[in-house]
């Protein structure tokens, strides 16, 4: 659930960041031969319109609307009242309202054939795609490589929002507890503390005894820890998300053996983004955003169809890894590095 008024910080997300990344958006467009970047936003795909605006949806959905030339605008289902607070938090032209976002995009779009970039056009929502396609004068291309292209490399503004989130996640953890018995209060303890650092969303899974099940489940209620167990926390700050996940052990044995796998997962992700050093792992999972969804599953042990990495691009890699008779489950987020060069943890996890 999102918590407080998420605004737009200019200090952290500047004007001149947001302008050069519209600029990039459009010779890219130019040299595709598109006419106009039509961006569809939702809580679950909220990524795409905060890479160009700043802004961070509240349980709605938008299209922002991006020219060749000239500065985008955006159309927004909620009502006018929240006008003012949008328009202070949201950096395009205009901000219009209407539950109809394909028609009043439409209008934007003119008279005048234009072909028209849609980013996950797969996952646009029938109404909005309906309104856009039945325009005679609009042909709809899948604008995902577009998108994916512009913010596969992440810029100084995006590096330094991971850091702080990645801050949040790894002070939130630090707080779980070895001798916790109960899930529900372990949670609590870490939710609680990454709320109170700045996050606006937090979500937290548990493996509560990794002897038995390393699946990492959203838990509902009490649950009982057993000797070992791992916690993930997916924590939003400013509509940048990543992932963190620790093991805890009261056993000072088993201690040492998280402490041993975690040194594994530092070896293996400096060599992303050849994934190879991961293979050798129980499971692993490496997530990041392409295009508009802030999390996606791009490379893993379970994953038949991986998605290429690239240098430059901003990752949270997880894996379980078996050693000494132990299971450990430990993720961090990660800027990988250039051809030659070792991938970096952005922020160190505690991992004893």
């Amino acid at each position: 659930m999102r918590r407080g008024l998420i605004s737009w910080s200019r200090e952290e997300l500047p004007e001149a960041t947001l302008d050069s990344r519209v600029r990039r958006a459009q010779a890219a467009m130019a040299a595709a031969g598109v006419d106009f970047l039509a961006v569809h936003c939702t809580p679950e795909r909220s990524a795409g319109v905060q890479w160009f605006t700043g802004f961070v949806p509240y349980w709605n959905e938008s299209l922002l609307i991006v020219p060749r030339r000239g500065r985008p605008n955006m159309v927004i289902g909620l009502s006018n009242r929240v006008h003012d607070w949008i328009a202070r938090n949201c950096h395009v032209e205009n901000v219009l309202h209407s539950p109809k976002l394909g028609v009043e995009a439409a209008k934007l779009i003119g008279d005048g054939r234009a072909v028209v970039a849609v980013p996950d056009l797969d996952q646009l929502a029938a109404g909005v795609f309906a309104g856009l396609a039945d325009q005679p004068n609009v042909t709809l291309v899948d604008g995902s490589a577009l998108l994916e292209t512009l913010r596969g490399v992440a810029d100084p503004a995006q590096l330094a929002l991971t850091i702080r989130a990645a801050t949040i996640a790894q002070r939130a953890l630090a707080k779980a507890d070895v001798a916790a018995r109960d899930a529900g209060v372990l949670i609590s303890t870490i939710d609680g503390e990454a709320r109170r650092l700045g996050a606006e969303e937090v979500f937290l899974a548990v493996a509560a005894d990794l002897e038995r099940d390393a699946r990492l489940v959203r838990l509902e209620g009490p649950k009982p820890l057993g000797p070992s167990f791992a916690v993930r926390i997916s924590v939003a700050y400013k509509g940048v998300w990543v992932r963190m996940t620790r093991t805890l052990a009261a056993d000072p044995a088993l201690s040492e053996q998280i402490a041993a796998a975690g040194a594994q997962f530092a070896a293996a992700v400096a060599a992303l983004p050849r994934s190879e050093a991961l293979a050798g792992f129980e499971s692993w999972l490496v997530e990041g955003c392409r295009t508009t969804a802030p999390l996606e599953a791009l490379q893993g042990s379970m994953i038949g169809d991986p998605q290429k990495l690239a240098a430059g691009m901003i990752v949270s890699v997880q894996a379980t890894i078996a050693i000494g008779g132990a299971r450990v489950v430990v993720g961090a987020p990660v800027l990988l590095g250039d051809e030659g060069e070792t991938a970096a943890l952005i922020v160190i996890p505690s991992f004893a």
